[in-house]
């Protein structure tokens, strides 16, 4: 979508640049840079991320075998059950039933939706055992959408508010006629909204707000059932707005789901990789060390979510099968994140139940609140941030810049980087400012010729609460810095004589053991080291794994960098990805940042969408499929 603004300010960013890099300054910059580059491609750190030693490692080995096994097993079982459920399951009334229940809540259907809305009313007064004025009308509206047989989806891509809304998120070619014409005639589908609105008013006399939700609900079970890759988008999108118990649920249900289509779909082949064996080697040591627990049933219900959530990685790399999918996922975590920080912004600027609880009042007197959103807590937020503002940037530089799209992402990067400030999270602060520099040194190391006008220009910008916060960084004064020190002095105490085999899982072993060692008489629910806190849980082999897992993700990334060139949106996409992870473990030295669950839930997700890039775009040479 072009309009004369984005037109001219196009122009003249294009001709500030050339104007540049005619420039002396730009020469010498060049100079620099081209003598920095050639240094840095000789680097130690290079070479390893060049080396393809991990590649095919562990191929036909007993470890490889034993966590692949029940990949394998789910594979015999489709050999030996998967014609009958496709004959007595797939073929059932019951599937042909939400099939059909589906189809229409998709196209939403007037006529499906008007009877829906009639029985609703009906459900409501009978079991409620009076007439509402408001069931009369929700009835009334029923009755008129009866009269009409029409699917509103069809309606929606020729009108110009949806196609500017499309382009805004970049989803141009996106096409909401995804349903089945066939599936809304007949009567079947009016059988099914009157027994749906039935219930559902049933439902709503006891609880209304409950009670709407089953028609929803009820839709989205069948959907993800009928398609799990939904299920992976509803699990990006809603994490951090979610209860984590309904995420949990989420999660579950979709990998069911994918389980039954490995099943009964013949050519289906599961995706299974370094990281993968990693992940599940990760898990058993944690599984370990919580039979050996000192608070073996509290453990075990840690390892649980654990479970739930890193298997998710699983379910995401198998799930998503097309470009289009991974891409609207990438999309899709952006935008949920800019709804996030636009809610924390709003937090700031109206009060929102905001406060002082996290700040030292007394060494920083200025400082106002802190934000947290959706997430409860600022650090909190903030390594969620830590994670989305990379991808943000991606699109915010590939997009052309004379499209609308270029323009919203890079809004949305700004509302995110704003929110990310507004956490006054110094340890994230850290974070997102070596994913910068891993991101400006891959992605066009040229840009670092402006970081000395950068420096001169942040004194006149940048609030001195901020200032202040940044220099606190070690000040023992502070009360959250030595409150974290005394804490990883105990956590060292501990760590002399449970190095080994760990103490077990979760809050309930630490504090058993923690009290022992403390310092000042703190008392702490974790360590508020996330690299501290799975040495002290698991032993030195889960933070050994652990951080293997993370060596491996990140070469996987760097061969996916490596595949194209670095403007193309794969490589940048994966770039992006390893910034914001390598920000993210900066962050985790100064936080236990697995505490909360969706956070943990969104980290493996991103590793899984990174994982995605390298299966679909056929970059994996160790890639396994059973």
């Amino acid at each position: 979508m072009n309009s004369v603004i984005l037109s001219s300010l196009a122009s003249f960013f294009k001709t500030l640049a050339e104007w540049f890099k005619k420039s002396a300054v730009y020469a010498l910059l060049m100079c620099i840079y081209n003598a920095v580059l050639s240094s840095w491609n000789g680097s130690a750190i290079m070479n390893w991320l060049h080396g393809s030693k991990t590649e095919g490692a562990g191929e036909g080995s007993i470890t490889k075998r034993v966590v692949f096994s029940p990949f394998a097993f789910l594979n015999a079982l489709k050999n030996k059950a998967g014609d009958f459920f496709e004959k007595n399951i797939s073929r059932s009334f019951i599937c042909t039933w939400a099939k059909t229940y589906i189809q229409n809540f998709m196209a939403v259907n007037t006529r499906f939706f008007g009877i829906m809305l009639i029985s609703m009313a009906l459900g409501y007064c009978v079991m409620g055992r009076h007439i509402s004025k408001i069931a009369l009308i929700v009835g009334a509206v029923g009755a008129i959408l009866c009269i009409f047989n029409y699917n509103l989806m069809s309606f929606l891509n020729p009108s110009k508010f949806v196609g500017i809304i499309k382009s805004m998120a970049g989803f141009k070619n996106l096409d909401f006629e995804f349903f089945n014409e066939e599936e809304t005639h007949g009567v079947l589908r009016l059988l099914l909204a009157l027994a749906a609105g039935i219930i559902t008013g049933a439902a709503m006399s006891v609880n209304i707000l409950y009670g709407a939700v089953i028609p929803f609900a009820v839709f989205g079970l069948v959907l993800v059932m009928y398609a799990p890759v939904t299920g992976v988008y509803a699990a990006v999108f809603l994490a951090p707005f979610v209860p984590t118990m309904i995420l949990a649920g989420l999660c579950i249900w979709t990998t069911l789901s994918l389980i039954i289509k490995s099943i009964k779909e013949r050519d289906f082949k599961w995706r299974f990789d370094g990281v993968g064996i990693c992940i599940i080697l990760f898990l058993l040591v944690l599984l370990v060390s919580s039979f050996t627990s000192f608070a073996r049933g509290d453990s075990l219900k840690v390892w649980a979510m654990y479970f739930v959530f890193v298997m998710f990685y699983f379910t995401v790399i198998n799930s998503v099968e097309t470009k289009e999918q991974l891409y609207g996922l990438f999309k899709l975590l952006v935008i949920s994140g800019a709804l996030v920080a636009l809610y924390g912004i709003m937090q700031y600027l109206f009060g929102w139940t905001t406060s002082n609880a996290w700040i030292d009042e007394e060494m920083f007197e200025d400082s106002v609140m802190r934000v947290y959103s959706t997430l409860g807590n600022p650090n909190v937020l903030g390594e969620y941030l830590l994670l989305v503002l990379p991808v943000a940037a991606v699109f915010m530089l590939k997009e052309k810049w004379r499209g609308l799209s270029k323009w919203t992402y890079g809004l949305m990067f700004l509302v995110l980087a704003l929110c990310l400030i507004l956490t006054q999270s110094r340890g994230c602060w850290i974070g997102f400012m070596l994913s910068v520099v891993i991101f400006v040194t891959f992605y066009e190391g040229k840009w670092w010729g402006i970081v000395p006008i950068v420096i001169c220009i942040l004194p006149f910008i940048v609030p001195q609460t901020i200032v202040d916060r940044i220099m606190s960084v070690g000040n023992m004064e502070d009360s959250s810095t030595s409150y974290r020190v005394y804490i990883w002095m105990g956590t060292l105490g501990m760590m002399k004589h449970y190095w080994l085999g760990g103490i077990g899982m979760g809050e309930a072993a630490f504090s058993h053991v923690y009290p022992f060692f403390s310092y000042n008489a703190i008392i702490a629910p974790h360590s508020h080291n996330l690299f501290l806190q799975l040495l002290v849980e698991a032993g030195i082999g889960g933070l050994g794994i652990f951080l293997v897992t993370q060596g491996v993700f990140l070469k996987k990334m760097s061969v996916v960098y490596r595949s194209e060139d670095k403007k193309q949106l794969n490589s940048m996409l994966s770039l992006a990805i390893a910034s914001g992870v390598m920000g993210f473990l900066i962050q985790s030295m100064f936080d236990y940042t697995f505490y909360n669950y969706r956070v943990m839930a969104i980290f493996f997700m991103l590793m899984a969408l990174g994982m995605s890039l390298k299966h679909i775009t056929g970059n994996v040479k160790n890639q396994q499929c059973i």
